[in-house]
């Protein structure tokens, strides 16, 4: 009798490039391989599993992950029509800019709020910087933290962490869903970017764009089994 080979389901693994380059490098190299690794797969891999320390060994981390987060400056909003320009120019004085057209209706004119965007395209000239998505695909994070270093509850489809009231932040919340994020304090057009220890649930949205930090493409990994 043939045995029959059953395909065990694949799950993502993060495959470092031995590379350290600015954020838009980074994407380029590793575009047709699967691409940079989502905060989502960064997080399961530091935070929920131990694949984090075969990664340590051969120093990935710090790390970019393939989004950017996009939030105004402290206790700002975003305003209708007007786009979200980064606070600070990248190293060779570019604006980084996320257009009005790309922010969803819903996050306009509301306290605490952040996008959380997976580029479609970026477009790179001369003097500025400008990361584009249709606004329905865009992630709009109720409660976003405000202030840099701040503790908080992970969210499960984004793994940014929002705030929750105080008492629950520090005393009430399991390990596992504890965040930090590291934001500036102005509008920000962040790639996000994962520590390695000891800060392995610390979310970084303050990285300059062209900070040379680890890069790596996506892979499946997986076996057939015979039934």
């Amino acid at each position: 009798m043939t045995q029959r080979q059953i395909e065990v389901p694949r799950k993502q693994i993060i495959v470092p490039t031995g590379e350290r380059m600015g954020y838009l490098a980074a994407r380029e190299a590793v575009r047709d391989n699967g691409g940079l690794p989502s905060n989502v797969l960064h997080d399961d891999t530091l935070v929920y599993s131990d694949a984090w320390k075969a990664l340590r060994r051969i120093g990935y981390y710090a790390a970019w992950a393939r989004e950017v987060l996009v939030y105004p400056s402290t206790y700002g909003k975003f305003r209708k029509g007007k786009d979200a320009v980064d606070a600070f120019r990248d190293r060779s004085g570019r604006e980084w800019i996320f257009p009005a057209s790309s922010i969803p209706q819903e996050a306009l004119e509301r306290a605490k709020v952040g996008l959380f965007v997976d580029p479609q395209h970026i477009e790179v000239g001369d003097k500025r910087v400008v990361v584009e998505s249709e606004p329905q695909l865009v992630v709009v994070l109720s409660l976003f933290r405000q202030n840099q270093g701040q503790r908080g509850k992970v969210d499960e489809r984004t793994r940014v962490p929002l705030e929750v009231p105080h008492d629950a932040a520090y005393y009430g919340l399991p390990e596992d869903q504890v965040r930090w994020l590291w934001r500036t304090g102005g509008v920000g057009v962040r790639p996000l970017a994962r520590e390695g220890l000891p800060n392995r649930q610390v979310v970084g949205a303050a990285w300059g764009q062209d900070s040379r930090l680890g890069v790596a493409s996506v892979q499946l990994a997986g076996i057939k089994r015979s039934d």
